[in-house]
């Protein structure tokens, strides 16, 4: 995945100019339709592109791909889930575990956004802006089940963005997508940035990773932003490491989910304790499986 993300810098460094993300063509631009849980061949059969397949027989993976070029005139535009609509769209990666199901359960995307080397409020100004997009399409702020109940309406109590009271989160204040943070704050962050969402089944990560300008790094950078969907099967299948625990994720998944209650109780504690307040009119999405 790091050698994926260095050349896929590299090539935006490379194209990343020629047009930026508003800019648009008289041709039309291909769209693409993928709705989650769908079966891989009618995304195949009914897309206007071409994907290049590749299977790891052992595995019993296979991935499809697309690919074009940052500088390319006609990037196309994806619909998931028949209501996010998303342009200039550089890269589609699907991967079907063969074992589970032939359904679209994996899904990331790699975008065009501005052009490289722009000031980092510029940057910082598109994905707030993205973020719009994505949550007026019906995504809302989703909490790692783990993870204390903190908005970004706390943040300012909150020293560190990479912990909360001393234990990593990945649900952090500091990237909670309903706040904006200063520019000072963001470019504390570091390199990686990510924001979370669901919405009906689907669970949906946006990822920002920053290249820092050898001549301006306090002023300037490249980032290459991502979003990856997961279906509920696959994003919980994912919790657990072994390969034979996996498969028996639904029997398991109770009693992870009371660790990670305990969890997010002991650190909700300890932030009330510390002044911080804790959003409890949140509740966690449904788990179709387990009703």
């Amino acid at each position: 995945m790091k050698k994926y993300w260095l050349l896929s810098f590299l090539l935006l460094g490379a194209c990343g100019d020629a047009s930026d993300a508003g800019s648009d063509s008289m041709s039309k631009k291909p769209l693409i339709e993928i709705q989650m849980s769908e079966t891989v061949k009618d995304v195949m059969s009914n897309s206007p592109v071409t994907f290049l397949q590749d299977c790891l027989l052992q595995a019993n993976m296979c991935f499809y791909k697309f690919d074009k070029s940052f500088g390319d005139d006609d990037l196309p535009s994806v619909v998931v889930n028949k209501t996010l609509h998303i342009d200039q769209v550089v890269g589609v990666k699907i991967a079907v575990n063969q074992d589970v199901s032939e359904a679209v359960e994996n899904l990331e995307l790699t975008i065009r956004s501005i052009p490289s080397n722009s000031r980092h409020e510029e940057y910082q100004a598109f994905i707030y802006d993205f973020i719009k997009v994505i949550k007026n399409s019906g995504w809302s702020n989703y909490y790692a089940p783990s993870d204390p109940r903190i908005s970004g309406s706390q943040l300012e109590k909150i020293a560190s963005p990479a912990e909360v009271l001393g234990s990593y989160v990945m649900s952090h204040p500091w990237l909670d997508p309903d706040y904006e943070i200063s520019l000072d704050k963001w470019l504390e962050i570091g390199k990686f940035y990510n924001w979370h969402f669901y919405n009906d089944g689907t669970y949906l990560t946006l990822r920002a990773w920053r290249r820092d300008s050898d001549d301006a790094p306090n002023d300037r950078a490249t980032y290459l932003i991502t979003l990856t969907f997961k279906s509920e099967s696959a994003y919980w299948r994912s919790a657990f490491g072994k390969e034979e625990d996996k498969k028996r994720w639904k029997e398991l998944l109770p009693g992870l989910l009371l660790k990670y209650k305990k969890q997010r109780r002991d650190l909700e504690e300890k932030a009330a304790d510390a002044g911080i307040e804790v959003d409890s009119s949140y509740k966690d999405p449904t788990i179709q499986a387990l009703n």
